[in-house]
């Protein structure tokens, strides 16, 4: 091998192994920043997940409270009907 070809062969490696470094760069930058995209993505729905929650827990306590028989009869009183134990009276 003449010392040309010695000097074509290391610059075409040299030339190949920078490329190949940038696309591996490139691919781990990319990586890093979709992986922090997806991060904040998740810390979002982990927040409205944890609001949904609080809603659904004072929803239940609204429903057992407009279960009570009470409530029922105050809403009906709002409402304007009349009891038929009221009317016979």
């Amino acid at each position: 091998m003449t010392e040309e070809k010695k000097i074509k062969l290391i610059t075409a490696g040299t030339a190949t192994a920078v490329v190949l470094l940038f696309v591996l760069v490139v691919t781990l930058v990319f990586q890093l920043v979709s992986m922090g995209v997806k991060q904040n993505v998740k810390k979002k729905l982990e927040g409205e997940i944890a609001y949904y929650e609080d809603a659904i827990a004072k929803a239940e306590g609204d429903i057992e409270l407009w279960q009570e028989e009470w409530m029922i009869e105050e809403r009906a009183r709002q409402l304007d009907y009349v009891f038929r134990k009221e009317k016979d009276e």
